[in-house]
């Protein structure tokens, strides 16, 4: 997914993912020094920002696992 597509969403996970892509491709591309020091460490809180959000499958799982909890109590 291009960072167009990725900010539509509105979704933190995939604009961050987009970012991460997209410095790790410009990294690639640059022979600066200089440049590759500042994407690296922009890199570096990007994928720090990933890991701080977590596993969003693991979270949406509980979600799903509490609202049926919720279902049933509400229907017994």
């Amino acid at each position: 997914m291009g960072m167009e597509q990725a900010v539509k969403t509105n979704d933190r996970r995939k604009i961050l993912i987009a970012t991460r892509d997209k410095i790790a491709a410009t990294m690639d591309a640059t022979e600066s020094g200089r440049d590759i020091a500042a994407l690296s460490k922009r890199l570096m809180e990007v994928c720090a920002e990933l890991d701080a959000l977590g596993d969003g499958e693991k979270k949406e799982s509980k979600l799903a696992a509490l609202q049926v909890k919720a279902a049933k109590r509400n229907a017994g």
